[in-house]
């Protein structure tokens, strides 16, 4: 009876917390598609930087700005890990002028084992090198450490993210303060970006994890050159100086980060999500995509429990929008998969498909006709909500139709049709896990 009762109250404290943290966490979403008249230029992106870097204290409204489409003047689209990390790696041996690198996961591994003696290499030779790292990510306390005392020693200034225990700021490996502010708290830095010397940028869902290189997930990246890397380089430098690292604070100093880009045709805008300033870049041009598909609308995501999402997307199937909807097969995070599961039989009778693909499908990406946004949000109420994310937006007939031919008919041509399950016990376990989707 006691442990009954005890198990009781252990449950009641649990889920007070966890909706307590939540409507603490909660902001106002400030809607920022179609983006706002304010919304920075990359040469007003560059300003906010040299403002940032003379700024004794820089928040995260100072971050939550839009950014203004802009273009690209070169894209490649990679699939899966052993296609794109040679050539990240390639371009950061030929920087000449800095290395930067957001990314939410760097662990050791194979992969670690190429990368990191390039960033000593990189940094010995003067050449900036600079990371923004999430700390559960990355492990950086446990599985990481000796990783990045090797880097940090070298030169290379890591900062972290703290989304959760004490906010602390500043360099690794340096002496750093705590946040008071708490900034970070429970929300993740999920980006994915590399910029190098301010001219390249790779942009996609993988970490600099092994399983990204050996198979085991199916991701991508793209990169891309033209101004829409200054605006790419602006997200990073902010985010660096706003977790405490320093920044060069001449102008003269900051010009060498943002060099004249090449004029670009192909349409893009660098989208970003500040979750807790409202900015909601990447979520509202997700469900911009979906409310305005008139042919065809893909999806792939690998953790995906967002009912208002799925309402949309059933709604665009049903006044005929063809709508592919790739997941895994078999999912490592079961809260989401459920969750899911609960709405196979709903996305049936709506006509949406829904395809199993063998491989984890990390990927992260939307295409809608002839637009496509690829980046770091999952379909999940943490993604769409709270935590960093960057994205590239598209609008380009050509780009759209390598992804759909690169990337969407070949994982639906890998995958299996879903079948909603009919076990009553099943059943059950997805309707509380997608009635507890506002938390997953």
């Amino acid at each position: 009876m006691w442990r009954v009762i005890r198990g009781l109250v252990g449950a009641v404290v649990v889920t007070a917390t966890v909706v307590v943290a939540w409507l603490l966490l909660s902001v106002e979403h400030v809607p920022s598609y179609p983006p706002p008249p304010g919304a920075l230029s990359p040469a007003a992106a560059r300003d906010l930087v040299a403002r940032l870097a003379v700024e004794e204290h820089v928040n995260t409204e100072d971050l939550a700005v839009a950014l203004a489409p802009s273009t690209a003047s070169a894209f490649q689209l990679k699939v899966d890990g052993q296609s794109f990390f040679p050539h990240i790696l390639e371009d950061i041996r030929a920087a000449r002028t800095s290395v930067h690198i957001a990314e939410y996961g760097v662990r050791p591994g194979k992969l670690a084992d190429e990368l990191v003696p390039i960033l000593q290499d990189k940094s010995r030779q003067r050449i900036p090198v600079r990371m923004v790292v999430d700390r559960f990510g990355s492990s950086t306390d446990f599985e990481s450490k000796g990783m990045f005392d090797q880097l940090v020693g070298a030169g290379v200034q890591v900062v972290q993210n703290d989304a959760a225990l004490f906010d602390h700021d500043g360099l690794l490996g340096s002496e750093q303060w705590i946040d008071w502010r708490f900034d970070e708290l429970g929300r993740l830095d999920h980006r994915k970006l590399f910029v190098i010397d301010g001219r390249i940028a790779w942009v996609g869902g993988a970490g600099v994890e092994d399983h990204f290189l050996n198979g085991t997930f199916h991701d991508v990246m793209v990169r891309v050159e033209g101004e829409a890397v200054w605006q790419l380089q602006s997200v990073f430098m902010g985010s660096f100086r706003l977790l405490g690292g320093p920044l060069p604070t001449s102008p003269s100093d900051i010009d060498p980060y943002f060099p004249a880009p090449s004029a670009g045709t192909i349409r893009t805008s660098v989208e970003h999500n500040v979750g807790r300033e409202g900015l909601l870049a990447n979520t509202d041009v997700i469900y911009h995509l979906i409310d305005t598909a008139q042919q065809r609308l893909d999806l792939v995501s690998p953790y995906s429990a967002d009912r208002t999402t799925f309402e949309k997307m059933m709604a665009a199937s049903r006044r005929g929008v063809k709508v592919r909807f790739v997941v895994p097969a078999a999912s490592n995070n079961p809260p989401t998969a459920y969750a899911l599961e609960h709405y196979f039989a709903q996305f049936q009778e709506a006509g949406v498909e829904v395809w199993l693909h063998p491989v984890l499908p990390h990927c992260k990406v939307v295409l809608a006709d002839d637009r496509v946004l690829v980046g770091t949000t999952n379909l999940d109420a943490w993604a769409l909500y709270h935590n960093w994310e960057i994205g590239l937006f598209f609008e380009d007939a050509g780009v759209a139709e390598t992804f759909r031919t690169d990337l969407f008919d070949v994982d639906v041509a890998r995958s299996t049709p879903a079948v909603p399950p009919t076990n009553p016990l099943i059943r059950l376990r997805n309707w509380l896990f997608a009635l507890a989707s506002p938390l997953l």
